[in-house]
């Protein structure tokens, strides 16, 4: 995954060419030629994660050791035309095993792959790709690489799993800045010439099937079924005949975001604003399944801004950043309380010769309006999973017998604390310590659960 906050060294590079590697440009008379590079990165993890335990008793537990990897191989050309527009492709190849769906049945070998174009107008991305608004987006800086406070390409979280696909709070944890759930799907990014030190950036995207969506927690739907290459609006690179619209899904994704980076003298400044929204259509076959009539839960347009400082002096750098996020959920048609989520990080690092440290946090909370439904099972197996109770009626879901699935009411909470740094060996090669804390809270046994783990790694890159 690309680091996308940046170092008092970094901040200070304007580059049109936005977060990649960009091989040396050819001369108009060569072809593209192809550049290799990458990542890889390697965890021990040894800490502690608190249980599930169900109302009938069962529980399920956690061990406190894990090893965790990931990596990611880039391809990457391109060639200088004669009327100066650099034309190229890239594609990341993934180096680690980040299937969707059961079985293995929905496995990505390819995340990003998109063609650009960039000249004196600007730049233009086409195909699978982040959003210019999370490309261009400034907040908190972190040195502990694939954590941090706005990662989505990675599985690192160290925190209950049950607890944080209940906890629609906990989802925004992945990532401080805008539309980290639709990961990549075919779009198109442009982004202006920086002037006086701004810069606007745009994307559209014709459908989106979300990583993450919370409606299932309340029995709703969205389709097609997330994760499913092949069809339309896959999060990654993919091609697909047709593509319907009335399936519960999200149409004509727009994003627009602006940032500001400028020097003076040892400091350095950037400031970000980003906003992003997508039309819900919904199925004219399974109602039921966008807008329950049992719990109130309905989906919607989908709506997000961001907005986010950073600065950098002499080594330091602090940043932060505040967010708004519907979820993709409509106000509860009963209680009429809303499921918006709001995020703040904020973090510190310092740089100095070949050492690298940063502490910071971020704070999310949800209000929850289609309340939170609590764990009644919990089974071992192949896969040791709990399960909540499904309320038959309105009366019920409303009531109080959370083993017949009884809601309950309250504002959702999920933080988190981490300490990084690390220690460059050599070119490409540094070693990584550090800490992270997560502590999810609620008014439910679904939606509660602290962790945390020291961890040893390295970080390579090539």
């Amino acid at each position: 995954m690309r680091r996308l906050c940046l170092g008092s060294t970094a901040l200070a590079s304007t580059s049109l060419a936005i977060g990649g590697l960009v091989a040396d440009p050819a001369l108009a008379a060569d072809p593209i030629k192809i550049g290799v590079g990458g990542y890889y990165q390697f965890y021990v993890l040894a800490g502690a994660m608190e249980g599930n335990y169900a109302l009938n008793g069962t529980s399920v537990q956690y061990n406190g050791i894990q090893f965790i990897q990931q990596g990611e191989i880039y391809f990457n050309g391109v060639t200088k035309l004669d009327n100066g527009t650099s034309v190229g492709i890239r594609v990341q190849l993934e180096a680690w095993d980040p299937s969707y769906g059961s079985a293995g049945t929905d496995v990505r070998a390819v995340d990003e792959a998109y063609m650009y174009a960039f000249a004196d107008w600007g730049r233009v991305e086409f195909g699978a790709k982040d959003g210019a608004a999370y490309t261009m987006y400034y907040g908190a800086p972190s040195a502990l690489p694939g954590w941090g406070f706005l990662k989505h390409n990675s599985n690192f979280s160290w925190s209950n799993p049950v607890a944080r696909g209940f906890n629609v709070a906990a989802l925004r944890l992945d990532g401080s800045t805008i539309d980290v759930e639709q990961n990549k799907p075919n779009r198109i990014n442009y982004y202006t010439p920086r002037i006086w030190g701004f810069q606007i950036g745009a994307s559209y995207a014709p459908k989106v099937q979300p990583r993450t969506q919370p409606g299932s927690i309340w029995g709703l739907n969205s389709g097609p079924t997330s994760g499913v290459a092949g069809v339309c609006g896959f999060p990654a690179a993919t091609a697909a005949n047709g593509c319907p619209i009335n399936d519960n899904s999200w149409l004509n994704a727009v994003a627009v975001a602006a940032n500001y980076l400028n020097k003076f003298g040892d400091l350095y400044v950037a400031f970000y604003g980003g906003f992003s929204t997508m039309t819900f259509s919904p199925s004219l076959n399974q109602v039921q399944s966008a807008y329950n009539t049992i719990n109130g839960a309905n989906l919607s347009s989908w709506n997000q801004t961001v907005i986010g400082v950073q600065f950098g002096f002499r080594g330091f750098t602090v940043g932060g950043s505040w967010g708004w996020d519907n979820m993709g959920l409509g106000r509860n048609g009963y209680t009429g309380g809303d499921n918006d989520t709001r995020t703040w990080a904020a973090a510190v690092m310092y740089e100095t010769g070949p050492w690298q440290m940063s502490a910071g946090f971020a704070v999310a909370t949800n209000d929850n309006g289609n309340g939170s439904p609590s764990l009644l099972n919990c089974a071992q197996g192949s896969t040791s999973t709990c399960s909540v109770a499904a309320a038959a009626t309105s009366s019920v879901y409303f009531g109080s017998n959370q083993s017949a699935g009884a809601a309950t009411f309250g504002t959702l909470t999920a933080s988190y604390i981490e300490l990084g740094a690390t220690y460059q060996l050599g070119p490409g090669v540094k070693l990584v310590g550090g800490a992270v804390f997560t502590n999810l809270t609620g008014p439910s046994n679904a939606v509660a659960a602290q962790s945390w783990a020291a961890l040893l790694g390295m970080d390579l890159h090539f």
